[in-house]
């Protein structure tokens, strides 16, 4: 059964759900603590203009009354392995009581309609290790494993230097 919703750029006035469904997404990841704080900060960098950068939701209308049913974001890279422009997908969630409807996958080919017209050819993301689900649904979408392991390393903030 597809959920009925509509798919949209974010707004500010979605600031709340999204902080909220960040949240979910973290409270599944190892490396990750939801903040909503620096989510918001996150979120509202994201949806900053100047830099290629996407926040979409999907959004119900049920009973006249707008609910924010998941999300996804993605920005523009440049591959010097492609020699061009690749989306990095951050963040994809679907509240759990609307997972399975085809939510999630039609966030990510929106993503990637966006990504094709600005000249990327891959679509590349990280997903936990242990959130077998979230590989389940990500090979289903068309990704597979790379040989290549995540690495990284805090820098220490304030200073901004």
């Amino acid at each position: 059964m597809r959920a009925a919703c509509t798919i949209r750029e974010a707004r500010p006035g979605d600031m709340e759900e999204l902080t909220e469904l960040l949240g979910l997404l973290f409270s599944l990841e190892v490396d990750f603590c939801p903040d909503a704080a620096r989510q918001r900060s996150g979120l509202d960098l994201m949806m900053s203009k100047g830099q290629p950068r996407l926040v979409l939701v999907a959004v119900s209308a049920d009973d006249g009354a707008s609910r924010v049913l998941g999300m996804a974001t993605a920005q523009l890279l440049i591959s010097t392995a492609e020699g061009g422009p690749a989306l990095l997908v951050e963040d994809v969630v679907v509240r759990p009581e609307v997972r399975g409807r085809g939510i999630g996958r039609t966030l990510l080919e929106r993503i990637e309609a966006w990504g094709k017209r600005l000249g990327a050819t891959r679509l590349q993301l990280l997903a936990d290790r242990d959130n077998t689900a979230s590989h389940d649904f990500y090979r289903a979408c068309g990704f597979a494993p790379t040989n290549l392991v995540c690495l990284r390393r805090t820098l220490p903030t304030g200073t901004g230097k």
